[in-house]
């Protein structure tokens, strides 16, 4: 139903038409805009609704036809900012309109580890049972190459990693270099990629010009590389025995269990742990090469040359049945799963070598 309108006419005069048309002219557009204010209210009230997890009836929605009863009469000379809202609708707009994005921004950051103060310094780490290079460097958020270049024979070989060892932890990715005397700080940079002030800037390095380096002195090299040489296998250079069996080129799985390290730059071969005495298979044909206890972390391990090209690493093993020059077939049990040598539990550390380097298994493994 429409509404109508009123005006108190002036003392000893009627109400002209052009003063009613006046008067109506102004206050419908206000009655208009306070309309849409309270449909726009109801709408962020819903979003907040929906953000704060309430249901229709925990919300107060805005009264719009109390906010058209406060549209001014014509003979209220009143200008429409200059009138306040009802308290329920001010308190509204008080308590919603930051909060709002304040929670929604809360809401949607990620949740992160709790920060810490920034290490400029070395820290010494005990090796535990399960440990692995590159498991150590992760809960440092380091990278694996990180703490191999920081530990002397193990950026070598990352097989001398032993339980109860105590390794350094550099406090950012890069490399721990020994100063040897009469070497300049110019000299270790060009060495290790990186520019001069990199390594006398370092708040952990503690160095003051002129940088008269001492012998024997540790520096952290920050976003430092070492030069890597690639390690090499040789084994059995004897004659190839006559009954050797010659390898399919395709390989079986050595063993079952899980993946407790895989193969990345520091760490040429797998790592497959499980329960001790768990049989392990040749993954292809060939004869023994090697079947020997080693002096360089692995344990009890078996070679398994295939005859072309390949050859194959067991390491770990906490026995073995097989002897050098020894044909064996595919998939047959050689040995069984241990933590002989430098291992921090049981697991098999297995190998592919091809013309003498060593490849990723996960390549040749079906």
């Amino acid at each position: 139903m429409a509404s109508t309108w009123h005006t108190t006419p002036l003392v000893g005069s009627e109400p002209s038409d052009a003063t009613s048309k006046r008067a109506l002219g102004w206050a419908l557009p206000i009655r208009l805009d306070l309309c849409r204010l309270g449909i726009h209210l109801a709408v962020l009230l819903l979003m907040v609704a929906i953000v704060r997890g309430l249901t229709l009836d925990q919300l107060t929605l805005p009264n719009v036809a109390a906010m058209l009863r406060m549209a001014p009469s014509p003979e209220d000379n009143i200008p429409i900012e200059a009138q306040a809202l009802p308290d329920t609708e001010t308190r509204y707009l008080e308590s919603a309109s930051v909060p709002v994005t304040s929670r929604i921004i809360h809401n949607s950051l990620p949740i992160g580890e709790p920060q810490h103060a920034v290490r400029t310094s070395v820290t010494l780490y005990a090796v535990e049972p399960g440990d692995s290079v590159l498991g150590i460097a992760q809960k440092f958020g380091l990278e694996g190459n990180s703490l191999l270049w920081a530990n002397g024979r193990l950026a070598d070989n990352p097989d001398f990693l032993r339980v109860g060892q105590e390794l350094v932890i550099l406090p950012v990715d890069g490399a721990y270099h020994t100063v040897t005397k009469g070497e300049t700080l110019e000299e270790i940079a060009e060495a290790y990629k990186v520019a001069p002030e990199t390594i006398a800037e370092y708040a952990g390095n503690d160095l003051a010009a002129p940088f008269e380096l001492v012998g024997g002195e540790k520096l952290i090299i920050p976003g430092g590389v070492r030069p890597y040489v690639p390690r090499r296998v040789v084994a059995y250079e004897g004659p190839v025995p006559e009954d050797a069996q010659k390898g399919t080129g395709s390989f079986v799985w050595p063993t079952s269990g899980f993946i407790s390290q895989g193969y990345w730059e520091g760490h040429h071969a797998i790592d497959i742990a499980g329960s001790p005495g768990t049989p392990i298979l040749a993954t292809d044909s060939g004869y023994v090469a090697v079947a020997q206890w080693s002096d360089v972390g692995y344990g009890r391990m078996v070679i398994i040359d295939h005859g072309n090209g390949f050859q194959t690493l067991y390491a770990h093993m906490t026995k073995y049945y097989v002897e050098p020059g020894q044909s064996v077939g595919k998939g047959q049990q050689i040995g069984e799963r241990g933590s002989t040598g430098n291992s921090t539990g049981p697991h098999l550390h297995f190998e592919v070598i091809k013309n003498g380097a060593r490849r990723n298994p996960f390549i040749y493994l079906p």
